[in-house]
């Protein structure tokens, strides 16, 4: 059995009247339309780097809208995956329109604008995820914003799944549980945003989402490789150097670039693991994940997480 202090807890807030600080922490900020006699429930769990949100709502003709006057670099550094569960939503993002309902996953970046109608009785999931850590797994995430994804079957359906039982059995979940199933609840709206990209529905043509993915598969393989190159990469999928870097510039990164966005993810992810029993070292998890200087290791994943190794850690900086 965990100890208290080794477990995580879900939360209950209940909203009658709106309060504008209720919806910033929860969501982020936003002009919501809110009748009177209006209720909402919201059911809130933590694991790792996310917030689990369990909304349940019954108000009539509720909307919200995100402008640019809400935005500031701490709350835009997000995104959104909302799966209603019961009722729908229809959202106005970025000159399109998009209805989701139960079965269905969209996905809203907090840094652009949009407007949310809501039914009026609602129940739906919400995951908060940072943006760099979304990214990580799916770099065309920006190409599926608000597109209607099928959560029926599949990545979505376990997604669900996943975050509901989550949230009714979060209070019995350890520390490390809770990072498991942040990475888990990731990596699967991940798969889904790849695999609607990689079927060619938006964005690149098919054949060049196709050699995007390649490229990236190839790219996890071999990310313990010193001598990962944007050559190596090129040669390993049967391509020009210059056509991946091509590729990859039309997604706003750059091969050497997204390399070190995934070596960071990693390391980060072995220091959340080995925080508590110390297992390894922190020069030993950055060898493993393919740095050759630890000194530039450290600054790269200060300049992306905001803290040292050492302080993600919680240990005193190592000789």
């Amino acid at each position: 059995m965990n100890s208290a202090c080794d477990t995580v807890r879900s939360s209950v807030v209940e909203m009658g009247e709106y309060q504008p600080e209720t919806i910033d922490a929860l969501f982020t900020r936003v002009e919501l339309s809110w009748p009177k006699n209006a209720h909402a429930r919201f059911t809130v769990a933590r694991p790792g780097d996310l917030l689990l949100v369990r909304s349940a709502h019954s108000a009539p003709n509720s909307s919200s809208r995100r402008l640019q006057r809400h935005m500031n670099d701490a709350d835009s550094r997000y995104y959104f995956a909302c799966l209603p569960l019961i009722g729908g939503i229809r959202v106005k993002h970025l000159g399109r329109e998009c209805s989701l309902n139960r079965g269905q996953l969209g996905i809203v970046a907090a840094d652009q604008e949009y407007e949310i109608e809501m039914s009026d009785e609602l129940e739906a999931l919400w995951l908060r995820i940072p943006a760099e850590v979304l990214r990580s797994y799916a770099l065309s995430v920006n190409d599926v914003l608000w597109r209607a994804l099928d959560a029926n079957k599949g990545m979505g359906l376990a997604v669900q799944h996943l975050a509901s039982s989550a949230l009714s059995e979060f209070n019995e979940v350890s520390l490390r549980g809770a990072k498991l199933l942040a990475q888990s609840l990731v990596s699967f709206v991940g798969e889904m945003v790849n695999a609607e990209v990689h079927d060619g529905a938006v964005g690149l043509s098919l054949h060049r989402k196709k050699i995007l993915a390649r490229a990236c598969e190839f790219i996890e393989a071999h990310l313990d490789d010193e001598d990962l190159s944007p050559q190596t990469i090129a040669n390993g999928i049967g391509i020009s150097a210059r056509y991946l870097s091509d590729i990859f510039s039309a997604e706003g990164v750059s091969p050497m670039r997204w390399v070190q966005k995934r070596r960071l993810e990693a390391c980060r992810k072995e220091l959340e693991l080995n925080r508590k029993v110390g297992s390894q070292l922190i020069c030993e998890i950055a060898y493993a994940a393919g740095f050759t200087n630890v000194s530039s290791f450290n600054r790269a994943f200060k300049a992306q997480y905001g803290r040292s190794p050492s302080e993600f850690m919680g240990t005193k900086p190592q000789n």
